[in-house]
């Protein structure tokens, strides 16, 4: 349902540009961040102590790529989200300009450091204001990008992927900041391996620019250089365009890379008044070509939005994004939106698409989402063109918590409604947090004599759901039906030999020989987990 924030009223009542009401916004919305309004800059109009450059005839934006010494750098793909270029030897590029730009950016290279955005800590800088603010549009605008070199090489890398932030309100955001980046910070430190983190849209649930910029801010306190892509609620719950979301984070379709990988973040959020659908927008079609253009097809894509495609063929210009990125060494996909963990292989294209459950669970209501996942995020490493480890993180709770069990006659129950698995008090079932997340089919067993000998447990209909969780959102807290019942598509179960049996272990084998194990029960009506850590 449409948030109507005191932004999107102003704007809607004097049909003002988003940019001239995000001080407005900021005065009304208060907050504990302070809304920095202006974009990165390379110091506008005034060219003084720079390499003089003389645009062609007809250029509007241009500008020199350099290292930090000052030394010209040829190759590097800059775009406005129109048109798409490489500087020259001289480091110099140049595009005329989309009336509709509102950004120049680079295609970060390999090799060089992702440019930190001043006072948001590590949230990627690696755009600008396409035009002065202040002067004239047709007048040629110089926007300049000065690169570091990595220490050290990115050919392999650390990659977080985080599905649905979704903050409604301060409370939420405090819940991120205290949960989720600590969580990444405790991983990043465990590796000294260049990387990277993406957010897979609906930065936001509930809110306007000021809840933009208190994301992005904590974004940037992880220390990892962090892209956003743009969800459903970013635009519905502000402006329905994503002018917000991208004035204060930034374009909405741009891409980078990192060692042999080429990544690409899409706006595949399409509204007719205040329905929305899957698809990619022609505009944005046309400028992957062009960007595709600059990689060679021996490098990995991955391709990043926030709908799943799945084999919805009815989305607008599915198949030409999916042709186009299939030529590719193993091109990836990962999104989110569902707030639940799917593994999905599209019967098209024969591809393999990582659906994300929520970061924030189910909508921060409790600390887990409606497949009874923790709240948490994806860890990939990838090493050339292939992902070489694959993993989640429960929010606070320990790296190998990645099981939960239940007994087949278990209750779940509130005031307000009850659910059983009511399946036999001889029946285990494991809820195996992102079984098949590695594009594999893993291997979950159990044994009845604490390891000795083992039996295979054999997947349930994803329609069943998590029983647990659906007694507490539903039962306990009276949340939703229509949302409280997610599928899940990584629930296990096997009968007992012995029902008497009291070694029971539970393990689960992935692609990457992890092995998780769990023995502990859930038992009927105890919901501990789910109320907090």
């Amino acid at each position: 349902m449409k948030n109507d924030s005191i932004f999107t009223w102003f704007r809607r009542k004097l049909r003002l540009p988003a940019a001239a009401l995000v001080a407005a916004a900021m005065m009304a919305c208060g907050g504990d961040d302070k809304m920095i309004t202006e974009l990165p800059k390379p110091g506008g109009d005034d060219d003084g102590g720079k390499t003089e450059i003389t645009p062609d005839k007809g250029i509007t934006l241009y500008g020199l790529v350099s290292d930090k010494e000052g030394n010209p750098l040829e190759g590097v793909v800059v775009s406005d989200g129109y048109s798409v270029v490489a500087s020259d030897k001289k480091g110099v590029y140049q595009i005329v300009r989309d009336p509709n730009a509102k950004h120049v950016f680079i295609s970060v290279p390999s090799g060089y450091e992702i440019p930190a955005q001043a006072n948001f800590g590590s949230y990627q800088g690696a755009y600008q204001a396409a035009n002065s603010v202040t002067g004239s549009s047709s007048k040629p605008y110089r926007a300049d990008f000065t690169l570091s070199k990595l220490a050290q090489s990115d050919k392999r890398f650390l990659l977080f992927g985080l599905g649905d932030p979704q903050p409604d309100n301060n409370d939420h955001i405090h819940r991120f900041r205290t949960e989720t980046v600590p969580d990444v910070k405790k991983i990043a430190a465990k590796y000294s391996i260049p990387m990277v983190g993406i957010a897979l849209g609906d930065i936001l649930g509930k809110g306007d620019a000021q809840t933009f910029t208190s994301m992005k801010r904590a974004f940037g306190e992880t220390g990892v250089p962090f892209f956003t892509t743009i969800g459903n609620h970013d635009k519905s719950s502000v402006d329905y365009t994503g002018d917000t979301y991208r004035d204060v984070l930034g374009p909405r379709w741009y891409s980078f890379n990192r060692g042999d990988v080429h990544f690409i973040a899409m706006d595949n959020i399409i509204f007719t008044g205040t329905d929305y659908t899957g698809g990619f927008t022609d505009e944005q079609v046309a400028w992957l070509e062009k960007d595709l253009s600059f990689v060679p097809t021996d490098k990995m894509v991955i391709l990043y939005y926030h709908i799943p495609l799945r084999d919805n063929t009815g989305y607008l210009n599915r198949k030409k994004v999916l042709d186009m990125i299939s030529r590719y060494k193993n091109p990836t996909l990962m999104c989110a939106h569902t707030h639940y963990f799917q593994p999905y292989h599209m019967r098209s294209h024969k591809l393999f698409e990582r659906i994300h459950g929520g970061t924030c669970g189910y909508f921060w209501r409790s600390t887990c989402g409606g497949d009874g996942t923790p709240n948490g995020f994806m860890v990939y490493e990838i090493d050339g063109t292939e992902i070489i480890d694959t993993y989640f993180k429960a929010s606070q709770r320990a790296d190998d918590y990645q099981i939960r069990l239940y007994r087949g006659n278990a209750e779940f129950a509130g005031p307000y409604a009850t659910y059983k698995y009511d399946v036999g008090a001889d029946v285990v079932v494991a809820n195996v947090f992102t079984s098949g997340m590695d594009g594999t089919t893993w291997k979950v067993e159990l044994s009845e004599d604490g390891g000795k000998t083992w039996s295979v447990m054999t997947e349930m209909s994803q329609s069943y759901g998590d029983r647990w969780i659906r007694g507490y959102h539903i039962g306990v807290e009276k949340h939703p039906v229509e949302s409280g019942t997610s599928p899940c598509y990584h629930q296990y179960q096997c009968k007992l030999k012995n029902p008497e049996a009291t070694g029971i272990v539970v393990r689960a084998t992935d692609s990457f020989n992890h092995v998780y194990t769990q023995t502990r029960f859930n038992e009927s009506n105890d919901f501990t987990e789910a109320e907090g850590y």
